[in-house]
């Protein structure tokens, strides 16, 4: 995955899915610094429901989602 330069303002933009930390970091990058947009077109559901206890967003970020999307909650 490429992410956008206005999310990786860090220098990193290519990410590989296929690797744990690749994925878990470009997932917590969406997810903290994404907008509404951005997590609609970069996140695969799927995926963040498999890998969401590696993803390990902000504390304020995890209880954001995990209320909006209970079934993240019991794949932790």
């Amino acid at each position: 995955m490429v992410l956008p330069l206005e999310l990786a303002w860090g220098g990193r933009t290519e990410f590989d899915l296929d690797e744990d930390y690749d994925r878990s970091a470009v997932y917590k990058i969406v997810l903290e610094e994404g907008g509404a947009e951005h997590q609609r077109r970069l996140i695969n559901g799927r995926l963040l429901v498999e890998h969401w206890d590696e993803i390990l967003p902000a504390r304020p970020v995890r209880a954001l989602w995990e209320r909006r999307f209970p079934q993240l909650r019991h794949a932790a």
